[in-house]
C-alpha cells in the first residue's frame, strides 16, 4: 500500500502533466512566436512558399519576394501565420 505522501507526489506530477499538455494545444496559453525561413516560391497574390512546404500570406512592405530570401515567420498561435519581411544577408 502507498504511503499518502506518494500518492499525493504521483497525483500532483499527473497534474502537471497534464497541464503542460493543456498548454501546450491551447492557443491562448501558446501565444505567438517568431521563427526563420527560406523563401522556396514566390507564387504571387501576396502570398509565398517557405521552407518548401507551406504557403503564407506576407507583408505589403514586404514587395519583392524571391527564392533564396531568409524572411521571418510569425505564427499567431492562432492558425495565422504571416511574413513580415526579409532579413539583411
Amino acid at each position: 500500500m502507498k504511503s499518502g505522501h506518494s500518492v499525493n507526489r504521483t497525483l500532483a506530477a499527473a497534474l502537471k502533466r497534464q497541464a503542460q499538455r493543456t498548454g501546450e494545444n491551447t492557443v491562448s496559453v501558446r501565444g505567438s512566436r517568431l521563427m526563420l525561413a527560406t523563401v522556396t516560391a514566390a507564387p504571387g497574390a501576396g502570398l509565398v512558399e517557405v521552407d518548401g512546404d507551406m504557403e503564407v500570406r506576407r507583408l505589403t512592405s514586404y514587395t519583392t519576394p524571391t527564392v533564396g530570401d531568409l524572411v521571418v515567420l510569425a505564427d499567431f498561435g492562432d492558425g495565422n501565420w504571416a511574413v513580415l519581411g526579409k532579413l539583411a544577408t
